[in-house]
């Protein structure tokens, strides 16, 4: 009696080339995501007449950042570290002239910010050196209007005064908006995308011929 010898392939040998196919898939997957840039860093530093306040946020938490911050070439305290993010006051010695300070941010990766500006601290007591406008006091003609004499049938001479009050300038405080924060998809987003579908495509097919072969043995 002639001995039949069966072909079929055990579960494992036609399932391994999917296995395959979806570890390529999740490799390439990790790797691109792996290669997106980080969040954006972040930074904003103010100088008044006696300190220097220094925020970055954002910077890689694994490597570590380095500050310094001089006023005229003279170090104010030694140089700091940081990984993610860095708020300091550095308080800037009396002086009688405006001084120069500069801010030096080194970054220890690339996806971070380097900075290296400088502004001026001015003198303490010249920042409100310029006079403010005020008000016309009641009964004043600073304004070159001649005041209305009152009559009998008005009796209210604070008109004057509420019109003088309402026509002297007021002073309007500027506020300095902080830099936005880099904001932003990828370039690389559609091409990390496409790369993923493209094996697991492959994969699929594989895995069709792979049964096709297993049929066409039985």
């Amino acid at each position: 009696m002639q001995t039949q010898i069966s072909t079929r392939r055990s579960p494992s040998s036609w399932r391994r080339p999917s296995a395959i196919a979806t570890t390529a898939a999740v490799t390439l997957l990790g790797l691109g995501t792996a290669a997106a840039p980080a969040s954006a860093s972040t930074y904003d530093w103010s100088v008044s007449c006696s300190q220097v306040t220094v925020d970055l946020t954002g910077y890689n938490v694994i490597v570590v950042q380095s500050v310094d911050v001089t006023a005229d070439g003279t170090a104010l305290g030694t140089r700091l570290n940081f990984r993610d993010d860095f708020h300091h006051t550095y308080t800037i010695p009396s002086h009688s002239k405006p001084v120069s300070i500069r801010l030096v941010v080194t970054p220890g990766s690339e996806d971070g910010q380097a900075v290296d500006e400088t502004k001026t601290s001015p003198v303490c007591g010249e920042e409100s050196a310029s006079p403010t406008p005020s008000a016309t006091p009641t009964g004043a003609t600073g304004t070159g209007t001649a005041e209305p004499t009152p009559t009998a049938s008005s009796g209210t001479p604070s008109d004057a005064s509420s019109a003088s009050t309402l026509s002297s300038p007021s002073a309007s405080p500027s506020v300095s908006a902080p830099p936005l924060a880099e904001t932003g998809a990828s370039g690389s987003t559609p091409l990390i995308a496409g790369t993923a579908g493209a094996v697991v495509l492959a994969g699929a097919a594989l895995l069709v011929v792979t049964r096709r072969r297993r049929s066409a043995q039985h």
